[in-house]
C-alpha cells in the first residue's frame, strides 16, 4: 500500500505560480499542513519515507519521518514537472509570451513547455518509482507535488488522460492530501483532506496548478 502525500502549500501556490521544479520552500501553513500529515500517517502502518528531491516535498516528508525513525528516501522521479521557461510564471506571463501554446495548453493538450517537458514525460517517469515501491510490498508514503499524483491518480483508476491532465477528469489534489494507491494498481483514496481541518486553503482545487 502507498499513501501518496501532496507537498503542503509552497511559496507561490497561492498566487498559482508555474513552479515545477524551482526548488522553493513551505509556507507556515505548509509547514503546519505536513505536521498535520505525520500525525495522521504515522498511525497508519506506514514503515517508509520516499519523496521527490525537491525542498517542499522534502519539508512535507520530514516530521513523518522523524516520528517514525528513519530516513527519506528521495527519487527524482517524483519531480513535478519541469516547466522549462514557464517556470515561475504567472498564467498571464505564460499567454503573454507564448499564445499560442498557451491557447492550446488551456484546450487540454499536452504541450512541451519550452526548454520543459509534457505531462507524458512525468507520468512516465512517476509510474516508475510507484510500480517498483508497490513490487517492493512495504506500507509506504510517497511525498510528491500535483502533476504527478494527477498522472498517478489516473494511471491507478485506469483513466487515459492523453493531453493535460489537469483538464482531465480528475480535479487536482489539494496541498497536504493523502491519495492512496494499493496493487493492481487500484486508488483506494484520492484527496484525502480530512487530517487537515482548519489548515486546509483552496488553492490546490483550482485548475492549472502544478
Amino acid at each position: 500500500m502507498l499513501h501518496l502525500v501532496r507537498h503542503g502549500e509552497a511559496e507561490g501556490n497561492r498566487e498559482r505560480r508555474f513552479i515545477g521544479q524551482q526548488d522553493v520552500v513551505l509556507s507556515e501553513l505548509g509547514h503546519r499542513q505536513a505536521a498535520l500529515v505525520a500525525d495522521r500517517l504515522a498511525r497508519s502502518g506506514v514503515v517508509r519515507v520516499v519523496s521527490s528531491d525537491l525542498a517542499r516535498a522534502r519539508a512535507t516528508a520530514q516530521p513523518l519521518a522523524e516520528a517514525l525513525g528513519v530516513t527519506i528516501e528521495l527519487d527524482a522521479g517524483l519531480r513535478e514537472v519541469d516547466n522549462g521557461l514557464w517556470s515561475g510564471l504567472l498564467a498571464t506571463e505564460i499567454e503573454a509570451g507564448w499564445p499560442a501554446m498557451w491557447a492550446e495548453y488551456r484546450a487540454g493538450a499536452d504541450v512541451a513547455r519550452p526548454e520543459g517537458e509534457r505531462w507524458a514525460d512525468v507520468a512516465a517517469r512517476a509510474r516508475v518509482v510507484v510500480e517498483r515501491l508497490l513490487d517492493d510490498g512495504e506500507p509506504t508514503a510517497v511525498f510528491t507535488h500535483g502533476g504527478p499524483l494527477l498522472c498517478l491518480a489516473a494511471w491507478a483508476s485506469g483513466i487515459a488522460v492523453a493531453g493535460n491532465v489537469f483538464t482531465g477528469p480528475i480535479a487536482p489534489a489539494a496541498n497536504g492530501a493523502i491519495t492512496t494507491i494499493l496493487p493492481g494498481p487500484r486508488l483506494a483514496a484520492y484527496n484525502d483532506t480530512g487530517h487537515l481541518g482548519a489548515a486546509m486553503q483552496d488553492d490546490g482545487r483550482l485548475p492549472f496548478l502544478e
